[in-house]
């Protein structure tokens, strides 16, 4: 019986150190390569300085294109969005940018209304994507800081036992790490400037609801933390409101620097869904933003 209990130890010892390994090798080649927009930063912009960085969730991607904004403005940008993220991921990604050395004159901020008054976060959907760079200290007292949606906080404690995140993220890290190991340059559903914009279709007008308005409180912690650390770089921060098919906005500061175009677009040809622009809108928002952006800031 105690050699079965020792061969059978002996087993899962050695199981344990290989799916760490595995996981590891995962970590590194996504580490190494351009799949997740946090590796391209690291690996692939040797740029140091910008005039402007957007960061944001889905809108922000898929709103301002950088590459119209800049063909205006003569400026240079970069969009650091990330789908499926809310205002804690945003300060970690310029936080990210930042340790990377770069510089940036301003920052514009794509939050959705809701993430402007959020005070309790938990870990967002696509978190993960940080996870190559876990060993830094600012990625893992992120991920030690927010509430896990699961039992155990797998991203915070994978810095010791990687299978955690890459086995619960199986799909969104594994998988794309043998992608990444083929084909280190591949990129993630957005260009060599961050871009990425929603195809054009027609939404039908049957579904579409009357506006509800939205007050935007600006209370967030991690707002509040985004702000200090713009200040503390210098950078000038801008609230960016993209536009809506079937909401209203209205403001509890009205002295922000914003441009707010979440009314702009009457049109549903503009549309992708109810807080998404197309193709079309991406283009008509981006030329809208870079002649108010020129002529203001």
């Amino acid at each position: 019986m105690k050699q079965f209990l020792k061969y059978l130890l002996g087993f899962f010892a050695l199981l344990f150190l290989v799916v760490n390994l595995i996981s590891f090798g995962s970590l590194y080649s996504l580490n190494k390569s351009d799949f997740y927009k946090p590796c391209y930063l690291v690996n692939s912009i040797d740029e140091v300085e910008y005039d402007y960085v957007i960061i944001g969730a889905s809108t922000g991607l898929t709103t301002l294109n950088t590459t119209i904004i800049d063909s205006i403005t003569g400026m240079n940008g970069f969009n650091l969005s990330i789908d499926d993220t809310g205002m804690a991921n945003h300060y970690l990604m310029l936080k990210h940018f930042l340790a990377e050395g770069k510089k940036t004159a301003s920052c514009i901020l794509v939050a959705s209304a809701e993430e402007y008054g959020k005070n309790q976060e938990f870990i967002g959907d696509n978190d993960y994507r940080f996870l190559p760079f876990i060993k830094r200290s600012y990625v893992q007292n992120y991920f030690s800081s927010l509430k896990p949606k699961s039992a155990i906080n797998v991203l915070k404690w994978s810095e010791w036992m990687p299978f955690l995140g890459v086995s619960y993220y199986n799909i969104e890290l594994f998988f794309p790490s043998l992608i990444a190991t083929v084909k280190p340059s591949k990129r993630n559903r957005f260009d060599s400037k961050g871009n990425y914009a929603y195809p054009n279709r027609k939404l039908n007008n049957d579904t579409k609801k009357p506006k509800t308005n939205i007050r935007v409180s600006f209370k967030s912690d991690y707002l509040n933390k985004l702000k200090e650390l713009c200040h503390d770089h210098n950078i000038e921060l801008i609230y960016y409101f993209s536009p809506l098919r079937t909401k209203s906005l209205s403001f509890d500061d009205e002295f922000i620097k914003s441009i707010d175009h979440s009314n702009i677009f009457k049109d549903d040809t503009y549309f992708y869904d109810d807080i998404h622009v197309n193709t079309y809108g991406n283009k008509k928002a981006s030329l809208l933003f870079a002649y108010e952006f020129i002529n203001n800031y």
